[in-house]
C-alpha cells in the first residue's frame, strides 16, 4: 500500500480544525435557555447563584474526592468599590497551564491551547474562602465556578487579597484572588473589551484569528498601537492625583484567562478585572446580553463613577454602547471605537459612522479612530487627559507603528 505524506501544514489545518470542533462540542453541550444568558451578574456570577454568599453553609465533614480530584484552584482578578468586593473563580481537575516562553514552538501552543479548552470541571467541591477575619464557604457550580461577596475591611488599601482553599484526598489546594479596590478619589472608570481594541485578534478574519487564538501565546500575541501608553494616562488621570479603575469586558471565554492576564503583564497594560464570557451561554443574543449586563452591574456598583467606554469596529460595540449612553446618558463621558480595517473603507466604518451620525448616543460623543493618538486628542479636547499626556501617547504610537509589522 502506498503510503500517504502529511505535511506539517497540513498537519496543522487537521490540529486547528479538530480543535475548533471541539470547542463547538463543548459550547453546545452547555444549557442555554432560550439562547439568553441567566439573570443576574454576568461578570461574577453563573447559573449556579446560590454558589453566592452561602456564608452559614456548612460542607459535609470528612469528604474526599476519589475520581475528579480536584488539581487547581482558577482564582480570577476581583474587584471592589470600597464597600464590597467580589471574587470569582473555577476548581478543575486539569493541571495548571505553565506561562508562555519564548521557546515555545507552534506545537507547544497547540498542546496549551487543547489543555485550555478541554477543561476537566468539578462541580459541587467546597471552597473555603478567607477574608481578612472572615470565613465563607461556596460551592462549585455544574461548571466549576464559584462566586462570592464580602465587605470590604479598608477601603483606603488599593490592593487586597482573598485566599480560596479546597480539601482534598492528598492535602488541601490554594489559590489567592488579587482583588482591586477602586481609589475613593477616581474620577471615573474604563470599560473596555479586549478583541481588536487591546489585544490583535483579526476577528473579522476567521482563519487568521484562530491562527492567532492557537497556535500563538501570550508573548506572540501584539497590542494595538499605543494602547498600553493610553490606558496608562487614562488610569493616572488628567491630573495624576487618583488612579480611575479599569475593566476587561470580552465575549472570550473564560478558558482564555491565563493568556490575556498575562499578556496584560507582559505589555505593561493597566491590570484590571478581565470578566470573561461563560461559553454555555452562546449566540449573538448573549454575546450582546454578556457586555450589557456587566455594563449594568458595574454602573451599579460603582454609582459615582462616569465611564468611559472602549471598543472595536468589528464587532458591535459601536450599537451596544451607543445603546447604553442612550440609557444612562449621565453615566456614559465618551465613546472610542476603534477602527479594524485602518486602510480601507468598509462596511464595519459605515456601520460605526451611521450610528455616530444619527445621534443615537444620545449626545455622548462618540469617535471611530485608527489608533490610540486618535482617541488621545479627543479625550484631552473633553478634560480626560492632559496635553502632556496627549503627547506621550502620540510618541508611543509612532514608535510602536515602526515596529509593528502585524499587517505586512
Amino acid at each position: 500500500m502506498k503510503k500517504v505524506r502529511i505535511t506539517g501544514v497540513a498537519w496543522t489545518a487537521l490540529v486547528t480544525v479538530a480543535l475548533l470542533a471541539s470547542m463547538a462540542s463543548q459550547a453546545a453541550s452547555m444549557p442555554v435557555e432560550n439562547g439568553t444568558e441567566p439573570k443576574g451578574d454576568a461578570s461574577t456570577m453563573t447559573t449556579a447563584d446560590n454558589a453566592v454568599d452561602t456564608a452559614n453553609a456548612v460542607p459535609p465533614k470528612g469528604k474526599r474526592y476519589t475520581s475528579d480530584r480536584p488539581r487547581q484552584i482558577v482564582a480570577y482578578t476581583g474587584y471592589g468599590n470600597g464597600e464590597y468586593l467580589w471574587v470569582r473563580g473555577r476548581v478543575l481537575a486539569n493541571k495548571t497551564i505553565r506561562a508562555a516562553s519564548d521557546d515555545d514552538s507552534w506545537w507547544d501552543n497547540i498542546r496549551a491551547s487543547f489543555q485550555r479548552w478541554e477543561t476537566d470541571e468539578i462541580e459541587g467541591v467546597w471552597v473555603e474562602l478567607s477574608y481578612g477575619d472572615e470565613r465563607k464557604f461556596v460551592q462549585t457550580d455544574d461548571e466549576g465556578y464559584y462566586s462570592a461577596q464580602f465587605a470590604v475591611v479598608d477601603a483606603e488599601q488599593s490592593q487586597q487579597n482573598v485566599t480560596a482553599r479546597v480539601e482534598t484526598r492528598k492535602g488541601d489546594i490554594e489559590a489567592v484572588h488579587e482583588v482591586l479596590v477602586a481609589d475613593p478619589a477616581a474620577r471615573f472608570m474604563i470599560i473596555s473589551d479586549m478583541d481588536d481594541t487591546v489585544i490583535h485578534t483579526g476577528i473579522t478574519r476567521k482563519l487568521l484569528a484562530a491562527r492567532l487564538t492557537f497556535f500563538g501565546n501570550a508573548r506572540t500575541r501584539k497590542p494595538l498601537d499605543g494602547v498600553a501608553d493610553l490606558y496608562r494616562e487614562l488610569v493616572d488621570g488628567s491630573d495624576g492625583t487618583a488612579r480611575n479603575p479599569v475593566f476587561y469586558v470580552s465575549n472570550s471565554g473564560w478558558n482564555m484567562y491565563d493568556v490575556l492576564d498575562e499578556f496584560l503583564e507582559l505589555n505593561k497594560i493597566p491590570p484590571g478585572p478581565l470578566l470573561l464570557r461563560d461559553l454555555g451561554n452562546v449566540g449573538k443574543r448573549s454575546t450582546k446580553n454578556h457586555k450589557a449586563q456587566t455594563f449594568r452591574r458595574l454602573l451599579e456598583r460603582f454609582p459615582t463613577l462616569p465611564a468611559v467606554l472602549i471598543g472595536d469596529s468589528g464587532q458591535h460595540d459601536a450599537a451596544l454602547y451607543a445603546e447604553l449612553a442612550r440609557e444612562f446618558p449621565d453615566r456614559v463621558l465618551g465613546i472610542y471605537i476603534r477602527d479594524v480595517d485602518p486602510f480601507e473603507d468598509s462596511d464595519y466604518d459605515a456601520a460605526v459612522d451611521a450610528i455616530i451620525n444619527d445621534g443615537t448616543a444620545s449626545g455622548v460623543p462618540m469617535v471611530r479612530g485608527e489608533n490610540s493618538d486618535a482617541f488621545a486628542q479627543h479625550m484631552r479636547s473633553i478634560g480626560l487627559l492632559s496635553p502632556s499626556e496627549e503627547r506621550q501617547i502620540a510618541k508611543g504610537v509612532e514608535r510602536e507603528q515602526a515596529e509593528d509589522t502585524f499587517w505586512e
